[in-house]
Order: structure tokens, then sequence, then C-alpha cells
């Protein structure tokens, strides 16, 4: 099941968020190589994260977002909502079931 995480800024954290930056690219890098997260990044005001998760169930996002060093220092607060994704990339392309497989690393290409 999918899943997006929306990782609210504190404003008043703004210092600690530049601080802890790269511990927390760096757990983005990681839950991008394991296959959970399919997309990541800021709105464009800066004011949200989002990520768009893997996993096998709510509380299990709920867990691995948590885990985000942004979350765990509270700089930023999280909200998780399942999302039933339908369609990816072209009607005629890529099925989201091809999506996972690819995310599982179950294969290395999208047809």
């Amino acid at each position: 099941m999918w899943y997006i995480i929306l990782s609210r800024s504190l404003p008043e954290k703004e210092e600690s968020k530049q601080q802890h930056y790269e511990e927390h690219r760096q757990w983005l890098d990681d839950q991008h190589r394991s296959g959970r997260l399919l997309f990541s990044g800021p709105t464009s005001d800066r004011a949200y994260g989002i990520y768009i998760m893997l996993a096998s169930s709510k509380s299990e996002a709920e867990r691995i977002a948590a885990q985000d060093p942004h979350h765990m220092r509270g700089i930023r607060t999280m909200e998780v909502l399942e999302w039933n994704a339908h369609r990816a990339f072209r009607l005629n392309g890529p099925t989201i079931a091809d999506v996972e497989r690819v995310a599982a690393g179950k294969i290395t290409g999208l047809p």
C-alpha cells in the first residue's frame, strides 16, 4: 500500500532544521535506496516536505516516517495518509504493480 507523508515545518525550529539537514537527507537517501520511497521533496514554499512511501500497513508507514531525524527531534510534525494509487505514468505504460515491483527490487526497469 502507498502512503503520503506530510512533514510540516515548524517555523520556530528553522535553525535546528538547518543544523540537522544532512542527517535528514541521508535518512531520505536510505529510504529511497531500500525502495520504500518513490518520491520526496519540499513544497515550493517549503512549508511541507512530502514523501510517497510504500509500506505494508499504515502503522509501518508511521513507524518508518517517525524515524526521520527531523521528526525524531521534534523539528517537524508529520501526518500519514493512506493513498489508493490507481495509475502511474501514461495510461498505456507501467502499472502501479509494476512500480511496486521496481521499488521492491524484483525488476530493474519499467516496461
